[in-house]
């Protein structure tokens, strides 16, 4: 599984830098769980449930899964042990949004740790 900024496109990864950046300021440590995924991670994490589309931005290095630091250390890639009623994850979407970035705690099927880059990448059909 691919942790590295490096690995995220180039119109998300300065972005990606700024959340980061403004978390820091904020005081709230995270890890990064998730960066890019290839397409035999995504079909892997669509078969355990872990994510709800067959195509994700996370495919084209436009998303990245972040998690507070203490949650991480506690409960690791475990997601469902994360407690999703901890403020904190309103503070990071908050954060993110105040980007012009896309929080997946605002979605019906939550992802708190998912934030992604709001615009067209490959995967994207125009309407």
């Amino acid at each position: 599984m691919d942790t590295s900024l490096d690995s995220l496109d180039a119109k998300f990864k300065p972005l990606a830098m700024a959340l980061l950046a403004r978390l820091v300021e904020a005081r709230i440590p995270v890890v990064i769980v998730n960066t890019r995924r290839t397409d035999v991670e995504q079909a892997d994490a669509l078969a355990r449930h872990v994510s709800g589309v067959p195509r994700s931005k996370h495919q084209d290095g436009l998303a990245m899964d972040v998690a507070p630091f203490e949650t991480f250390a506690i409960h690791g890639m475990n997601k469902i042990l994360w407690d999703g009623s901890d403020p904190i994850w309103l503070r990071i979407g908050q954060i993110a949004e105040g980007l012009g970035l896309k929080w997946g705690g605002r979605w019906t099927v939550k992802d708190l740790g998912h934030i992604e880059y709001v615009g067209s990448s490959a995967g994207d059909v125009s309407v």
